[in-house]
């Protein structure tokens, strides 16, 4: 194993919290392991108070005035902030010139199910409210920010409200019921996740609601449509399955989607760009797709 991927498998495995802390606990450790990705000297950062929602404005010297990548971080719907994604975040804006903004959606279990749909569906009604075009807007997430992406880009369809220029779902979790085969295949590879914290996080979003439900879980979803969709994910993470059935599906309900899988990569691992390669390209990969949705208007 390349000695970068090792420190990527360091960062997480064996480092993440246990369950059975309390909430604040896993935050705070959470918030401490992602401290130790640093952010670029000449990123710009502004606060934004989107009716009473924490966002903030993230610029760099690449960001063009009119073009906008609204993010969704990832954190299993139950910890992750604007802060420990902004490295991520904001070089993804970085490469599709665009002014990123990130959110602080609520959380659960305090906030369940549907709560962090809302608040990203505020988010996008805002930018629109400030004057930017639909067409100018691209929605991305990581993970549970995967799903968020999915299920916005639906409840913008379904509201009959502008649709984004297309999203950017990153190993994202769209199937909150673990049904596909490699939560089985994939665990003992994976550093990240495990089916058992999966079903936690899980149980802890939906509140008792039917991981079937097409909102909390978008694979089950009709995705007729939909803008254009990048799905990356990678092949040492178990939640692989259902990126593929995702894509599978989508691409059958006529949506522009693409994707592709990184051998030996972890979940998430583009938030490791700043010493893994294949998270430069992954990143790089991305802001070619975002580009190529903003040149087309």
């Amino acid at each position: 194993m390349k000695v970068s991927l090792q420190k990527a498998h360091r960062l997480f495995k064996g480092n993440l919290p246990s369950y059975s802390a309390s909430v604040e606990e896993i935050r705070e450790h959470i918030e401490a392991i992602f401290a130790q990705l640093p952010v670029a000297s000449d990123l710009i950062t502004e606060d934004v108070d989107i009716d009473g929602m924490k966002g903030e404005w993230q610029i760099v010297p690449e960001s063009k005035e009119n073009r906008v990548l609204l993010y969704l971080h990832g954190g299993g719907f139950m910890y992750g902030s604007i802060a420990t994604h902004r490295g991520e975040s904001s070089e993804l804006g970085r490469v599709a010139k665009a002014r990123t903004l990130s959110i602080n959606y609520r959380l659960a279990p305090e906030h369940p199910f549907p709560a962090q749909i809302d608040d990203a569906m505020k988010a996008y009604s805002w930018l629109l409210d400030q004057g930017y075009r639909a067409k100018d807007i691209i929605i991305a997430g990581d993970s549970a920010g995967g799903n968020l992406t999915a299920a916005l880009m639906m409840s913008i369809r379904d509201t009959k409200t502008p649709l984004p220029a297309g999203g950017v779902m990153i190993s994202p979790w769209i199937d909150l019921g673990q049904n596909g085969e490699t939560y089985i295949t994939k665990e003992s590879v994976d550093p990240v996740n495990t089916k058992e914290a999966i079903k936690q996080l899980a149980d802890n979003y939906l509140n008792g609601v039917s991981p079937t439900v097409p909102y909390a879980s978008p694979i089950y979803g009709d995705l007729r449509g939909l803008p254009p969709i990048y799905v990356m994910v990678g092949e040492a993470e178990i939640m692989l399955s259902e990126s593929l059935t995702f894509v599978t599906q989508a691409a059958l309900a006529g949506v522009d989607i693409r994707f592709s899988s990184w051998p030996t990569m972890i979940h998430n691992w583009l938030c490791c760009h700043s010493f893994l390669e294949e998270a430069k390209d992954g990143i790089i990969s991305a802001g070619t797709f975002m580009n190529e949705l903003y040149e087309k208007h």
